[in-house]
């Protein structure tokens, strides 16, 4: 497996999604939709790879890719 490859649990409620991401324990991520819970998502996982009193890092995911209603979804980092 990738290091650059993550994994998602996406769960859609009252029309909003919500993730976690299996490789950053903590992060939680909301969105009205896939591009807004994905720009929320690379915000989480910013703020997680951040060093202490260090700019937030450069990430960029691609699109997520939902494999059913409520299923692991995938996606990769790509260069910023």
């Amino acid at each position: 497996m990738s290091d650059r490859h993550l994994h998602f649990k996406i769960r859609q409620e009252e029309g909003s999604f919500w993730a976690t991401v299996d490789e950053y324990p903590g992060v939680l991520a909301t969105g009205d939709d896939l591009e807004e819970l994905r720009a929320s998502l690379e915000e989480g996982i910013q703020m997680m790879k951040a060093a202490p009193g260090e700019a937030l890092p450069q990430i960029r995911l691609s699109p997520l890719k939902l494999e059913s209603s409520e299923t692991p979804a995938s996606a990769e980092l790509l260069p910023a």
